[in-house]
């Protein structure tokens, strides 16, 4: 499974959504849909660089010439880094080989790096002494960009209140995701993220034909409502999910995008056995299944915008 990639304390989280609710303010990008990342990047005194500056193909072109190991490592570094921030250009570099959607998240992301004060300063230091951060620094601002860029393609609460206006089903999360301008991923992270009811995303790689299996398909990231965290803990998920796991029936296959609704039974922390409803949808780069526990099938009251701060640590076997 991935690593974090989004969490932080709630002082944390504080200081990035002043930060992100900052420039929405100033590119009066609020209610504005979908979320004009050209005006915020504007608002930030930002430029994207030509496509010419940011081309994983010909950095694999040029390093092909050093050698099968130079175009490993370079290959490598491309799957890992999307975006990157030039400070002294007020430049940004964007992979424009990814969907439009992505590319508008990796554009808010980069400048998180410039709008987020301390990051900032410490960039324009770091770059003046050609020095490097620390991979503990470098990780915390990450995810300090990957919360500011969530925060304002989502514009702080506006993606929760309008997802709480409608009955639960993935499908509110995917014409939401077309509303913003934000990709699938994205989108289904945020509307179980800020739910107030017990829900979860479990999000895994393609699937794959598998001689043994059958079929299989690895697990990518897991995401929690708060009230799902405090119900249950943390799902225990096996690293892949094959034909035999109870899963395996709400992974679409066979061209289908979605999966028909089913039923399954998690165990909660005392022990209580709570039917959940089961909804798969697959994109050619991630599987999705959403689950929400039936019990809670009402209307939502949108979860304040400091709640990502802190973990869950419990956690239970479920499957």
């Amino acid at each position: 499974m991935k690593p974090d990639d989004s969490s932080l304390s709630p002082s944390e989280y504080a200081a990035i959504h002043r930060a992100a609710t900052d420039l929405l303010n100033k590119a009066s990008a609020w209610d504005r849909l979908p979320t004009p990342v050209p005006d915020l990047l504007g608002a930030a005194k930002l430029r994207v660089a030509p496509m010419s500056a940011f081309d994983p193909r010909s950095l694999l072109r040029h390093a092909l010439q050093f050698g099968e190991r130079a175009a490993s490592l370079v290959k490598s570094a491309i799957e890992k880094v999307r975006g990157i921030f030039d400070v002294h250009e007020d430049l940004i570099h964007i992979d424009t080989t990814v969907t439009e959607s992505k590319q508008n998240f990796l554009k808010l992301h980069e400048a998180g790096h410039k709008h987020i004060p301390h990051q900032s300063k410490l960039f324009r230091w770091i770059q003046d002494c050609d020095k490097s951060l620390s991979p503990d620094v470098s990780d915390q601002f990450e995810r300090e960009a990957n919360i500011f860029a969530t925060v304002v393609l989502f514009q702080d609460s506006r993606f929760a209140q309008m997802a709480a206006d409608s009955n639960f089903s993935i499908k509110v999360a995917l014409a939401l995701s077309k509303k913003f301008g934000a990709s699938i991923y994205a989108s289904l992270r945020e509307y179980v993220r800020r739910n107030e009811r017990a829900c979860a995303v479990i999000v895994l790689n393609p699937a794959e034909v598998c001689p043994v299996l059958g079929m299989r398909s690895d697990l990518r990231r897991l995401e929690f409502s708060p009230l799902f965290q405090k119900r249950f803990g943390k799902l225990q998920i096996p690293e892949h999910i094959d034909r035999m796991s109870p899963l395996a029936e709400f992974i679409p296959l066979g061209g289908r995008k979605m999966s028909r609704p089913g039923t399954l039974t998690l165990e909660d922390k005392n022990g209580d056995l709570v039917e959940f409803v089961a909804e798969g949808f697959a994109t050619p780069y991630n599987s999705f299944i959403l689950i929400h526990a039936v019990s809670d099938l009402r209307k939502s009251i949108v979860v304040p915008a400091g709640f990502l701060g802190g973990k869950m640590t419990s956690s239970k076997p479920i499957f």
